[in-house]
């Protein structure tokens, strides 16, 4: 009994080790060498002469004994596609890049003018790549954005990530997006939808860095004159699009301003203006509700209600000792100057996209999905004809 039971457990791990032999070899990774496969980390798009130039930031592992776990590097193709363009760089070098690990894809300037499904449907295409990879735009370049070392971290695509981390949208400093919702935008009803505007920006300030101890408790090193120069990146402003072309830009206070609108926020600042002193207020919740009214005339009312539960977070100029125990404790007619400036950059915004013919708000969507069959007739030009009735409501968190 016992060495019939020993013969079935080795037949089991036998059945199990050719299963997984079998998995292994019929994966791509049965034709293609691993030591030859490129990791692509992030992936810059341009657009030149015609072509595309396509700037891969490709990962190495280094030995234990460099002190460094990866190193990245940055190759640029061209090709007529974006296909033929990853085809040159298996040709250049002979990796073959994989987008299994690619949390990135930046926009060039020039390829923003153009329709840059053009170029991500490549990305749609690959069954590799996570529809939730990050994509965003930028002025100039997307391959000397790439090229850039950071202060924050060496890699870029690595720094601009952590700019565009989940944490920066709930904090409304930044607008991300992924493949996933920009393609839902792009090919939904409004033909609409938006990018972070990635952008390298000199320190604010040089930071006196403690140099650090030797050997003999002497402080030895300064910090470097590469580390002085280095920039940082930054995503505040948004881009707009209509049918995948870059058509406008919001500012930072009106990528904020959407933000309260359409991301849930947590601890999240925001600072007024009153009697020519500054209080910055803690945004700890916020709740949005839009809703559409199309008369029969085809004009519509766009209504948003934001309310907001918010504290003291700071004060331009010293308070009293008693109103420093509670952050609930916000000054008279702050809460007032904070509707009207939000209401007024909200309807900003709204203007502003409409004018550009961006349907960030999925008015069209609203018509088409509860709107009555009259009321869908004016669908082609409902943004156009749509005003935005904005109400906002600042309430204390206590």
């Amino acid at each position: 009994m016992h060495n019939a039971h020993a013969r079935n457990t080795v037949r089991y791990y036998i059945i199990i080790a050719v299963l997984l032999l079998f998995l292994f070899f019929s994966n791509d990774f049965g034709m293609i060498d691993v030591q030859k496969t490129a990791i692509v980390t992030a992936v810059g798009i341009d657009r030149v002469d015609g072509d595309f130039s396509v700037t891969a930031q490709i990962a190495i592992p280094q030995s234990s004994t460099s002190g460094k776990s990866t190193q990245s590097v940055q190759i640029v193709s061209k090709g007529k596609t974006i296909a033929d363009a990853f085809e040159e760089i298996n040709a250049k070098t002979g990796w073959y890049p994989k987008l299994v690990f690619c949390n990135l894809i930046l926009l060039g300037e020039e390829a923003c003018k153009q329709d840059v499904f053009d170029a991500l449907d490549y990305f749609l295409l690959d069954e590799y790549l996570s529809d939730n990879c990050l994509v965003a735009a930028c002025d100039g370049l997307a391959k000397d954005i790439l090229n850039e070392s950071a202060l924050v971290d060496p890699t870029s695509g690595v720094a601009i990530g952590k700019v565009l981390s989940a944490h920066a949208e709930r904090v409304g400093t930044v607008l991300p997006n992924t493949l996933r919702a920009f393609a839902i935008g792009y090919f939904g009803d409004s033909k609409s939808s938006f990018l972070p505007i990635v952008k390298t920006e000199p320190q604010q300030e040089e930071t006196a860095v403690k140099p650090a101890a030797n050997a003999n408790g002497n402080n030895g090193g300064t910090p470097s004159e590469t580390d002085k120069t280095k920039p940082v990146f930054s995503a505040s402003e948004t881009a707009l699009f209509v049918g995948g072309k870059r058509v406008g830009t919001l500012t930072s206070e009106e990528t904020f301003a959407y933000g309260t609108v359409q991301n849930e926020l947590k601890l999240a600042f925001y600072t007024v203006a009153l009697d020519d002193e500054n209080c910055t207020l803690t945004i700890k919740q916020n709740s949005s509700k839009t809703g559409l009214k199309v008369g029969k005339d085809g004009r519509a009312s766009l209504k948003i209600q934001l309310t907001l539960s918010s504290g003291i977070a700071d004060y331009s100029k010293a308070v009293p000792q008693t109103e420093l125990a509670d952050a609930g404790d916000v000054p008279n007619g702050v809460f007032a100057a904070a509707e009207k400036k939000l209401a007024g950059e909200i309807h900003s915004l709204f203007e502003k996209a409409k004018g550009f013919g961006c349907d960030i708000f999925g008015v069209r969507d609203m018509l088409l999905k509860h709107g009555n069959r009259a009321q869908r007739n004016f669908a082609d030009g409902i943004l156009k004809n749509t005003q935005a009735e904005v109400s906002v409501k600042f309430q204390n968190v206590r």
